[in-house]
């Protein structure tokens, strides 16, 4: 509580607001003095000190205090970014003094990401802390299926007083699932031609492995004449059919030496099997937060029939929210789609809840840790 204005203030009243005991001197209370009851500011700390103005040293009045108060206090009349307290009191955030943070009307504090808090009372901090909100501290929304940012996150103990707008950011909508494959296919009849063993010493013999298991043609003790060549080749055969094709049988010499070789032609039917993928599902929104509205999620590009298309991404969530989950993939004839993924939760608009006195005179969005 400060000094009065105008008017009577005793030695009391000092004693009182610079947290002395015992018998006071208005040399104890330079600024900056050895008693270190009125304290100067460190080079580091960028906070105004309530007590400026009054001497450092020669001449000392109880009118120099008028106004005046024990303590830092940091003002924000700007918009910032991650703001850690630690930073703003520098090496003055470890000494046992009064510090106080007032965000002003129309000011706001964001948090550029989620591994950031817009405000954050750091470990190591001494003396009473007060933050007054004024203005409005926000966190990062998440991104697609990523929880949203903290707003404001405490280490040691504190006061907070909201008065306007204390909000977490919102999860990040889901993940569209994958659609699902699809398969079609075609039979036709169709002719292939193999080549098998030899003959030799009168005797003739077929073996073909590949289709329907190992058989044999024999013709033993058989010598087939040369005039039924034609020469350098010729055909000699019936047709046979096995396992449901239909084979041709047809004797061709090549070389000399009494070895030749065979030539089967097989016709029948032959599957063909094509795959399709499904595609995709369509990334998840954003989550809202500091500078950053919630978005809806994507779409997933069209899959080729008959694949299934993949799901719609979910909507991101709205300041401390959940997001959407995102919407599952459509089947496709040989597998399911699969299904959306899920959004991120909202974030916190006050971490370490136990070390805050807290009073709201404004709106939160979120949930405390």
């Amino acid at each position: 509580m400060a000094i009065a204005a105008s008017g009577t203030v005793s030695m009391s009243d000092l004693r009182t607001e610079y947290n002395d005991t015992g018998s006071i001197a208005l040399s104890d209370l330079y600024l900056g003095g050895a008693s270190n009851l009125v304290r100067a500011n460190a080079n580091n700390n960028s906070s105004t000190n309530l007590s400026a103005g009054v001497p450092a040293s020669g001449v000392i009045k109880i009118t120099d205090f008028y106004s005046k108060a024990r303590g830092f206090r940091k003002t924000y009349s700007s918009n910032a970014e991650n703001q850690d307290l630690s930073t703003v009191f520098g090496s003055d955030w470890g000494v046992d003094y009064p510090k106080d943070v007032v965000i002003n009307a129309g000011v706001t504090l964001g948090a550029t990401s989620t591994a950031n808090e817009a405000l954050e009372v750091n470990t190591g901090g001494l003396g009473t802390i007060t933050i007054t909100n004024n203005g409005s501290i926000i966190g990062a929304g998440g991104a697609a299926g990523a929880d949203g940012g903290d707003a404001f996150e405490a280490s040691v103990a504190c006061t907070f007083v909201n008065n306007n707008q204390l909000s977490a950011g919102g999860g990040g909508g889901g993940q569209g699932g994958q659609g699902g494959n699809g398969q079609t296919s075609s039979t036709s009849n169709v002719t292939t031609t193999h080549y098998s063993h030899y003959i030799y010493g009168g005797y003739t013999a077929v073996q073909h492995s590949s289709e329907g298991g190992d058989w044999w043609w024999k013709w033993q003790g058989t010598t087939l004449p040369q005039s039924n060549w034609g020469g350098t080749g010729g055909y000699l055969g019936t047709w046979h059919t096995y396992g449901g094709y239909t084979y041709g049988k047809g004797a061709y010499k090549y070389g000399s030496g009494g070895t030749y070789q065979y030539e089967i032609t097989r016709t029948g039917p032959v599957t063909t099997t094509t795959n399709y993928n499904g595609t995709a599902g369509g990334a998840g929104g954003v989550g809202a937060g500091y500078s950053q509205s919630a978005t809806a999620g994507a779409s997933a590009s069209t899959a080729t029939s008959p694949a299934g298309t993949g799901g719609q991404g979910g909507t991101g969530g709205g300041l401390g929210s959940a997001g959407n989950n995102g919407s599952a993939g459509a089947n496709g004839n040989s597998t399911n789609g699969a299904s959306g993924g899920t959004a991120g939760a909202g974030g916190v608009y006050i971490r370490g809840i136990s070390n805050v006195t807290f009073t709201n005179n404004g709106t939160v969005n979120g949930s405390t840790a």
